[in-house]
């Protein structure tokens, strides 16, 4: 398929894919007789491993250097090495954000209960902290999620 086809499907544009070519990430697969550039299955797979690459936080140019890493004749013990380095450091900043996003669920988890025992309450005003002071819903105060305890002070 030509470059604007292959752009359209990999969901990234024309300049994209030139650049992708400049930097030496993609190769035509071959041309055509009319000398467009062609690309195939080849090329989706290894433009899914750079979108994947570029999603867990890799740099372009990190990009490349992975794949100017492997020889020709295969990976030797530096570019593992290298993959190692490059891959775990990668992994312990996915872990950091799993972990923050997980303390932000903790807290929005929280915060919806709470806002669902006060759609049932009485009171005429709804998160004033005089008010809500004794209720049972919020527990005791260092329960409360500190988005609620701002809102509520």
């Amino acid at each position: 398929m030509q470059i604007g086809e292959f752009a359209k499907q990999a969901g990234v544009s024309v300049r994209a894919i030139r650049y992708y070519e400049e930097l030496g990430l993609i190769h035509p697969e071959k041309r055509s007789p009319g000398g467009f550039r062609l690309y195939g299955a080849e090329n989706r797979k290894r433009l899914a491993v750079i979108n994947f690459l570029k999603e867990v936080g890799l740099s372009l140019t990190e990009i490349r250097q992975i794949f100017l890493a492997k020889k020709p004749s295969g990976g030797d013990k530096a570019t593992v090495g290298f993959l190692l380095e490059i891959f775990g450091e990668k992994l312990q900043r996915v872990e950091a954000k799993i972990d923050a996003l997980n303390a932000m669920r903790k807290e929005l988890a929280r915060a919806i209960g709470i806002l669902r025992s006060c759609e049932q309450c009485d009171h005429e005003i709804l998160l004033d902290g005089l008010a809500c002071g004794g209720c049972v819903s919020l527990g005791p105060q260092e329960a409360v999620p500190e988005t609620l305890k701002i809102i509520l002070h």
